[in-house]
């Protein structure tokens, strides 16, 4: 029989023990659970700006937000019809596109409101990419790629594959004269085609996902350059999340090692930059990488539904959504540095040292704060004239980090400027070219 032993604390150190408790959460994960208004599966999410953000649903919901979620306004009522939505995309912060089963939607007034356009078949649309110009591509179930120049009026229809296409995404790096530029992804290969010279689309099977159960999922490029990730599940044994990153340079798909590894299946990605990765699926799982896939860290996020779609705007700030209505939000990458010891408490108020220092081009700043509030991290010369503005918003208590890319800047010493609830702190850097 276990005995229990009862001790009634102190105001001061029940004071202390609600912060080591708090310390102590799985990775200090600083999601904020959103009151998204439906029940529904959410199915996708897009950033058209650091507040406005499209949340669709497979029950007919478009959810609009221009407050970083604060509140959200269900589109709906525009359409008369109900339509089960599958995938969303914009090509900048107005002209986008929904499309669900049978159904196409585009917008030009950034999801204030929507059209419906002609679709392109009977087939169930599962994916979208929207692109300048009137230009969309939809993937359907059963393999065939739906392009169009003139924003639905008139289509043309591609088989590709004789899988469905789950996704459709482009390269989102330097230009590559005469490389792909636009991929789809079915549940075992991926597919490619260059806008010049022919517009034919070519299929790889990923051996990875031909197993008995295992399955591709989602897929993107980082933004501005670097890999491209494929995520998914390994289904062989049991249901393994799966991940797989290939550069430029490679020549094969790589799997990606997880630790701690959950079961379940990751159902989408996003990656704001060559460094900054973020996956989510089962159960709420959310990982991280801040060294473009080479290591990853584990968040317990706040729920245990299943998460769909990952969207960040830039390395920080973004959304999550999945079953049940799931809206969760993170500005500052829903990840924290500090460890769970009683030696770290109070969080102080900190700017640590650039790293690397001295750098060319890019360098990281970390910074602690022991309050929410306000925050504004800027570069100064050594004259006070200000050269850079990194950080201008509201933030949560905890580590943050952001990353300064100098590369048109003259080398010399500067001045990183930490400012936040009334205090200021200052570090030298040293930039060499």
């Amino acid at each position: 029989m276990r005995s229990t032993m009862f001790r009634f604390f102190s105001s001061r150190e029940a004071l202390w023990l609600g912060a080591i408790v708090f310390i102590c959460q799985p990775a200090l994960s600083q999601w904020v659970r959103q009151t998204s208004g439906t029940p529904e599966k959410l199915v996708d999410v897009v950033m058209l700006d650091s507040m406005r953000a499209v949340v669709i649903g497979n029950r007919n919901g478009i959810l609009f937000t221009t407050n970083a979620g604060s509140t959200w306004t269900n589109e709906n009522a525009a359409i008369s019809a109900t339509y089960q939505w599958n995938s969303i995309s914009f090509c900048d912060q107005f002209n986008g596109a929904i499309v669900g089963e049978h159904r196409v939607v585009t917008t030009t007034d950034g999801g204030a409101s929507w059209t419906l356009r002609n679709a392109p078949s009977s087939q169930k649309c599962l994916s979208v990419l929207c692109l300048s110009g009137g230009y969309i591509y939809v993937g359907a179930d059963s393999g065939w790629m739906y392009g169009t120049s003139d924003t639905g009026k008139t289509w043309v229809a591609t088989k590709i594959s004789a899988w469905a296409v789950r996704s459709v995404f482009e390269y989102r790096g330097p230009v590559i004269v005469g490389g792909p530029i636009y991929y789809a992804l079915t549940p075992h290969s991926l597919c490619f085609k260059p806008v010049y010279p022919s517009p034919e689309w070519s299929e790889v099977v990923l051996s990875s996902f031909m197993g008995l159960g295992s399955e591709a999922i989602d897929a993107e490029f980082c933004d501005g350059g670097g890999a491209c990730f494929i995520v998914g599940v390994f289904g062989d044994l049991w249901a393994e999340p799966a991940i797989l990153r290939k550069a430029m340079s490679d020549t094969a798909w790589n799997p990606v090692t997880l630790t701690p590894l959950l079961p379940g299946a990751f159902n989408g990605l996003s990656a704001p930059s060559s460094k900054i990765i973020y996956v989510c699926g089962s159960s709420g799982m959310i990982y991280r990488s801040s060294d473009g896939g080479d290591r990853w860290t584990s968040s317990y996020a706040l729920t245990n539904h299943t998460l769909n779609s990952v969207c960040f705007w830039n390395e920080n700030r973004g959304f999550a959504v999945g079953d049940s209505g799931t809206i969760l939000y993170t500005q500052n990458g829903g990840f924290t540095s500090v460890q769970g010891n009683s030696e770290r408490l109070p969080l102080k108020f900190t700017l640590e040292q650039n790293y690397p220092n001295p750098f060319n081009p890019e360098t990281e700043i970390s910074y602690q704060l022991s309050v929410n509030g306000f925050v504004r991290v800027m570069v100064c010369d050594l004259l006070g004239r200000e050269v850079a503005t990194l950080v201008n918003e509201n933030q949560l208590v905890g580590s943050h980090m952001v990353r300064w890319n100098a590369k048109n800047v003259p080398s010399g010493v500067y001045i990183c400027r930490l400012s936040a609830g009334g205090s200021q702190l200052a570090k030298k850097m040293l930039l060499l070219k």
